[in-house]
């Protein structure tokens, strides 16, 4: 059985917290707080109709004016090992233009977007950056879909281009780079980072080892009542409900939910993930229930990170891209996810977003637990795709 773990988190450096980390309903980030650009009369055309080149962002992102410029945030790379894995360089090159419907803000991304683009002269990449259900709402609509790629935050959503037709199988060379739990066993979408559930705590109030490593322990232990929250309105909670779900069946789930109300009088987070880092950080509440990466912006050493064993509190979620069917260029689209799969890209994310690696030869932070310390249960991320379930579930039970 895996013990609990956990992990003290530093003060977040500027480059590692920038937009708030807003989520949608769909589990994905607000885009809208990402088209406020720097001036420009370009700038401004392609934020009014939705779509920003990704090389117009430069001086808005500490980039400068050198195209050698190490990708990520420079205080957690410091006394990194180089990474491993394949270097953009090794990979086939990009030309032409690229349209990116991106779920993730232009504040996670955009430096990595202009980094690539950089990389090519005949490379243009423009990226529609929105919240996840409105991408997904404007290709259902749109006759032919623009994109080439779609950047999903989470697997809900490009399960569902799937499973719709929208999407096409990634090549060999591209899925191979990937571990197996995290690309779809159909090879239509990869992810780009894995983000894990975890258990924020007040460090002041308890330690890791303190802490149940089982999911359902939170809605029994006495320690808990009024002393615990979560954010009931996020995407990547509701995947953490429908795993449960399936894992465990409904009734338990439903009995699990009713426990943290009933019982334990659990609080609902003002602000989604973040709000409930700041909460548990102030000692508003001792434990809150969310994903690994959102403590960091909440600085300090107040915060610290558990985690459950084999069960849906341990699960994960991935980013990733998958390559439109109506793609003028399918072959340049492929490519370009292959270049998110690159030892630079990863690196970035690594230090960027305090996301996990999908490749090997690219460690997590040091100031995170390593892989090997998750137990997550065996689970296919493409079930994630239908919540209707999950969400009339919440509204049973007066969640939403």
């Amino acid at each position: 059985m895996h013990e609990p773990s956990g992990t003290q988190v530093p003060h977040g450096s500027e480059g590692g917290r920038r937009d708030g980390d807003k989520e949608s309903n769909e589990g994905g980030e607000s885009g809208k707080g990402g088209q406020q650009w720097c001036n420009g009369s370009r700038r401004r055309y392609l934020a009014t109709v939705g779509l920003v080149s990704a090389g117009v962002v430069s001086g808005c992102l500490g980039l400068g004016n050198d195209e050698s410029d190490v990708l990520g945030d420079p205080e957690y790379r410091e006394g990194r090992p180089d990474p491993g894995g394949v270097s953009m360089e090794e990979m086939p090159d990009l030309n032409g233009g690229l349209t990116i419907y991106s779920g993730r803000s232009q504040p996670r991304i955009g430096e990595l977007m202009e980094y690539v683009e950089a990389q090519y002269d005949d490379l243009t990449i423009e990226v529609r950056y929105d919240d996840t259900a409105d991408l997904i709402s404007t290709i259902e609509t749109e006759t032919e879909t623009p994109a080439d790629v779609f950047y999903g935050s989470e697997t809900q959503s490009m399960t569902h281009l799937k499973d719709e037709g929208y999407t096409v199988e990634l090549p060999d060379e591209v899925v191979e780079l990937v571990d197996t739990g995290s690309v779809d066993p159909d090879g239509h979408w990869t992810g780009f980072t894995r983000r894990f559930r975890a258990v924020a705590y007040n460090a002041d109030t308890y330690d890791a080892d303190e802490l149940p490593d089982d999911i359902f322990a939170y809605a029994e232990d006495e320690r808990f009542q009024d002393d615990i929250m979560w954010p009931p309105d996020q995407g990547s909670f509701q995947a953490f409900i429908t795993s449960m779900r399936l894992l465990h069946g409904e009734d338990e789930t439903r009995s699990w939910i009713r426990s943290m109300i009933d019982n334990q009088n659990i609080e609902v987070s003002p602000g989604g993930d973040s709000a409930l880092a700041q909460a548990v950080g102030d000692g508003e509440v001792s434990v809150g229930l969310t994903n690994h990466y959102v403590v960091r912006d909440h600085g300090g050493d107040s915060v610290g990170l558990a985690f459950t064993s084999d069960d849906a509190g341990a699960m994960y979620n991935v980013t990733g891209g998958t390559v439109m069917a109506d793609s003028d260029d399918t072959e340049t689209a492929a490519n370009f996810v292959q270049h998110m799969l690159s030892a630079e890209a990863q690196e970035y994310f690594a230090t960027t977003t305090w996301e996990y690696p999908v490749i090997d030869g690219v460690a997590p932070l040091e100031e995170l637990p390593g892989t090997d310390e998750f137990d997550p249960p065996e689970f296919d991320l493409n079930e994630l795709d239908d919540p209707d379930p999950t969400l009339g579930l919440l509204r049973e039970e007066n969640v939403l």
